[in-house]
């Protein structure tokens, strides 16, 4: 009976702490939890915590009743040696404490060793988006209100006001590593399904292994369950809101759509879609809805949407202002707005909230966002999306 109710109480603090694992960090292949995964160390440490508090806590406190200072009572005088409970109080913990040390620093290499197969996936962090770079050079193509997941469809849409996030996808059963740099600040890379987090820094990279476990689940309606990704690092204004999810699909399935991400301009260009989609798909996927709205309201940056074709006010003394009076004008704008964002403050904006998208972004998706300004302020254009093998993956300087 005293086993049941401890592996009871055992249970009920695990569900306490932890969502359902779904990474080798913490399971076996068959679904149970891994003795020497994440979960099991921390509940030893758990129960050493809690053993612990009772053996000096308790006893502390009955003495403290017992010994109290009364009237009448001479105060006893204090022992002020015992070489048996000093070896004891030393030597105890300190077995305890090296097998645990021992035990998390075999979990942390099984997390940070990957496997010669592994599949190596870029993370990149910055004020304030998630974006995942696959080895064929595809990038998210799926966004997702965090609300939607506990949402039925007639409901969903992102009903408090909450940015979509994207959707970042690996394959079951295959050892995946991801390979982790940040654009500006320090950011924490957190999913606490898979029991991975890992700091995520400026100019250099860290990173993390782990092999999923299972397909993620989807409900009656046929939405997928998909596991949350936090930035557990607070990095300003926004760190709230900097979310993705990750999915975890058959390894078939994951191919496919990682294939159609990657060509996401030559589906768009056999399709004839206007150029404007393209800029819109930049927007959605490259953290471009973080800082700026499509609707004229407010935002760390200035809206997409309101200011095409008018002057544009410059946070300088005087209360400058940059005057523009043709597309190419505006073009140059916005184009110099993507690659050096410092050179010219929009006013009521802080300088340094943006990075440079040099590099990250080819010449026809800047064109592409470009035609995105003119769609969303009313402005009539025609282009189609090109070919991209014309490109040749040109990237800006």
């Amino acid at each position: 009976m005293t086993s049941l109710l401890l592996a009871g109480i055992n249970d009920w603090l695990h569900r306490v702490w932890f969502k359902p694992a779904n990474s080798d960090l913490a399971l076996n292949p068959d679904g149970s939890l891994k003795f020497a995964g994440v979960d099991w160390v921390f509940m030893f440490i758990l129960w050493v915590s809690i053993i612990s508090f009772i053996i000096i806590v308790v006893p502390m406190c009955w003495w403290a009743w017992k010994y109290r200072r009364r009237p009448g009572f001479a105060a006893q005088r204090t022992p002020n040696h015992n070489t048996l409970l000093e070896v004891t109080w030393v030597v105890v913990p300190l077995v305890v404490l090296v097998f645990i040390f021992f035990w998390g620093f075999h979990g942390y290499m099984a997390a940070q060793v990957a496997r010669g197969d592994a599949l190596t996936i870029l993370i990149t962090g910055q004020k304030w988006n998630w974006a995942a770079t696959y080895p064929n050079g595809a990038t998210s193509g799926e966004t997702k209100f965090l609300d939607d997941m506990t949402m039925p469809a007639a409901k969903q849409g992102g009903q408090r006001g909450n940015q979509g996030v994207p959707v970042l996808i690996v394959p079951e059963g295959v050892p995946v590593r991801f390979r982790m740099t940040s654009t500006d600040v320090i950011h924490s890379f957190f999913i606490p399904d898979m029991r991975v987090k890992m700091d995520v820094f400026p100019n250099r990279y860290t990173s993390y292994t782990f092999t999923p476990i299972r397909a993620t689940a989807k409900t009656a309606s046929g939405q997928y369950q998909d596991h949350v990704i936090y930035c557990a690092e607070y990095c300003g204004t926004n760190h709230s809101e900097m979310a993705a999810l990750l999915r975890v699909l058959p390894v078939s399935e994951y191919n496919q759509v990682v294939e159609e991400w990657g060509n996401v301009m030559g589906k768009m260009h056999e399709e004839k879609k206007p150029m404007w989609e393209l800029g819109k798909w930049v927007y959605e996927s490259q953290g471009c809805r973080q800082c700026h709205s499509i609707d004229g309201s407010k935002n760390t940056g200035p809206s997409w949407k309101g200011f095409y074709g008018k002057d544009v006010p410059l946070s300088r003394e005087g209360g400058e202002k940059f005057s523009l009076t043709t597309e190419d004008g505006w073009a140059n704008y916005i184009r110099e707005s993507i690659i050096y964002p410092q050179r010219k403050i929009h006013a009521g904006y802080e300088a340094g909230n943006m990075n440079s998208y040099a590099g990250q972004l080819t010449e026809f998706q800047i064109s592409g966002v470009i035609e995105y300004f003119k769609h969303l302020n009313g402005v009539k254009t025609d282009a189609t999306v090109p070919d991209p093998k014309t490109d040749r993956k040109t990237k800006a300087d």
